[in-house]
């Protein structure tokens, strides 16, 4: 399998990902820390582990260089998964989505000067035009839909940052671990810290009576959105590790938000500007283009 075909499923993965998480958030009952650790727990390590143990090669060289590696990006995902089921509660989609482009810039700065990977003249160039079309993306709720537009909240626009953050640092971490281990060990060793971080979150709100709310419908959704949270990452590992430059898969990523968007203009009826994500997809595809030259 090629790197592109891999990146390709890892954003249909992550579409539906997003639109499950969406629709759960606003109907979930339990603590907000409760579905990020059921889902890790009993969806993508569980995908993780079939991966790691019968698919990939999973070689690790421990050293205490990457026991500090993995606590880092423990913690990090772990709030990433916390704040950013919360940001799914408050904003829609296409809101939370483009404030969350701010992990994508991150990412690619991160891997420019700390892991020394950059973009060639066509990645630069269609790398932005994919930006340029997240941003045609989230100006259609504005146009009909102004005026929630303009309520965000300092709090929210907060916290979807502080998400964004977290994830750009989990992931970045990531590829640097992928230097001390072969593919499947990430998704052995690293997707256990992580699962025993979120976890450690929801230790704090574990009670009875929230333990017997988190079954049925809660259990489900938690368990689906697990499912496709795990089969992103993992081809999006397999993207990471085969194309050698988190730059431009994170760059590549940004065709997600529109068809997002899409996504939840057919399935949960948050009407956007039609128009405008028909631009907004075509304008993705072109970016792709670029970048494949």
């Amino acid at each position: 399998m090629t790197w592109q075909t891999a990146v390709a499923i890892s954003i249909l993965a992550n579409v539906a990902t997003t639109l499950v998480q969406r629709s759960y958030s606003q109907k979930s009952s339990v603590p907000a820390t409760f579905p990020p650790a059921a889902s890790y727990l009993f969806g993508v390590v569980p995908v993780g582990l079939i991966a790691g143990f019968f698919v990939f090669p999973h070689a690790i060289t421990w050293s205490w260089w990457l026991v500090l590696l993995l606590v880092l990006q423990g913690t990090s995902m772990a709030l990433a998964g916390l704040w950013g089921f919360q940001v799914a509660k408050r904003l829609n989609i296409a809101q939370q989505l483009t404030i969350g482009r701010f992990t994508q810039i991150l990412v690619i700065a991160l891997g420019w000067g700390i892991l020394g990977e950059g973009l060639t003249m066509p990645q630069f160039i269609g790398g932005t035009i994919l930006l340029i079309s997240a941003l045609l993306a989230i100006w259609a709720p504005v146009k009909t839909n102004g005026q929630a537009q303009r309520k965000l909240s300092v709090s929210s626009i907060a916290l979807a940052l502080a998400a964004s953050a977290a994830l750009a640092v989990g992931l970045v971490t990531e590829k640097a671990i992928l230097g001390h281990m072969e593919v499947g060990g990430v998704f052995l060793v690293g997707w256990t810290v992580q699962c025993l971080g979120m976890l450690l979150l929801a230790a704090k709100d574990v009670s009875r009576h929230n333990l017997q709310k988190l079954k049925g419908y809660e259990l489900r959704s938690s368990v689906l959105m697990g499912v496709a949270n795990g089969l992103t990452g993992v081809f999006y590992v397999y993207a990471m590790f085969h194309s050698d430059n988190i730059s431009i898969i994170s760059a590549v990523m940004s065709v997600g938000l529109p068809l997002s968007v899409l996504g939840a203009y057919i399935f949960l009826h948050e009407r956007e500007n039609h128009a405008l994500m028909w631009l907004s997809l075509a304008v993705s595809f072109a970016g792709l283009l670029v970048m494949a030259l």
